[in-house]
């Protein structure tokens, strides 16, 4: 299986190559490596209302981005590591890859164990088990792919108040997020970095990593995903039928009686100043950055 890395921290543009790598089957089975930006990442049917802390993720520069695989949510930051094994059609195996991991980190006297979801958890200094990976899964008519997170040495604190909500609907269609107790690799290896992540894998599966150049970002099907990533009708318009407390109904980001988007603008006579600006901050300054390669 050959190992490959990517250079950027944007998530928009990794998970625009792990979409091209799953739609090309471009030398599959590979196992992709990438680390993100500090961001938020939904499942593909999540609500980002009812699972991230909306006013938190602006006011310290934490993406919002959501996923084309299922699942709950999760925070990515510089100490995360990213995972995708992608492999043909019909050949991906879930507790495989689990396993494959715990017995590359058993030969680095790191010993993890496979929970029933297939993450992988991490025992504490009390000898209480922890989750340390979380994963998701996609499959297409031609390949498939298990991807997942990895936490080195994330900022837990940041990861807990940003998955926190921004308001509780009266009911919701959405898939919500399974919350577990995490722990970061360093807490328990000190001086453990990302890298000797990578490395310690890609040893255990006799290859060594290949950094990816950015001529992959000029291909029409990596461009297609991204710019499908970053647009509204996406990362919010594809949120399921939610009703508010006040009996307003939302689907795919419309206001069922009105037509009208589930935003600022439309909601500043429905809802009270406060409630305005917690479930409608200001993400312009992603939308602008998101656009930077790096």
């Amino acid at each position: 299986m050959k190992v490959l890395t990517s250079p950027f921290l944007n998530p928009f543009i990794n998970l625009a190559l792990e979409d091209y790598f799953l739609r090309s089957q471009d030398d599959l089975p590979i196992l992709f490596f990438y680390v993100n930006r500090p961001c938020v990442v939904l499942g593909r049917f999540q609500n980002p209302w009812l699972e991230t802390n909306l006013s938190y993720l602006v006011n310290n520069d934490i993406w919002l981005v959501r996923r084309q695989s299922g699942g709950g949510c999760v925070f990515h930051d510089e100490g995360n590591l990213n995972f995708s094994f992608i492999t043909p059609s019909g050949t991906i195996d879930r507790t495989k890859h689990a396993e494959l991991l715990k017995e590359a980190f058993k030969k680095a006297d790191i010993h993890l164990t496979i929970s029933p979801r297939n993450d992988l958890w991490l025992n504490d200094l009390a000898g209480i088990p922890k989750k340390i990976s979380g994963s998701a899964y996609k499959q297409t008519k031609d390949a498939s792919f298990h991807h997942g997170t990895f936490l080195v040495s994330s900022d837990l604190n940041k990861l807990e108040e940003s998955l926190k909500h921004t308001l509780v609907p009266k009911s919701s269609k959405s898939i919500s997020s399974v919350r577990s107790k995490v722990i970061s690799l360093q807490e328990i290896h000190p001086g453990v970095e990302i890298k000797d992540v990578i490395d310690l894998v890609s040893h255990y599966l006799n290859t060594i990593p290949i950094e990816l150049t950015g001529e992959y970002l000029s291909h029409p099907l990596v461009q297609d995903s991204f710019n499908q990533l970053i647009h509204w009708d996406w990362l919010w318009g594809e949120t399921p039928l939610f009703e508010l407390q006040n009996g307003l109904e939302v689907r795919k980001g419309i206001i069922q009686s009105t037509g009208k988007k589930f935003d600022r603008d439309s909601m500043r006579n429905e809802l009270d100043q406060a409630d305005v600006e917690r479930f409608f901050p200001d993400f312009s300054e992603q939308h602008r950055s998101s656009n930077q390669i790096f």
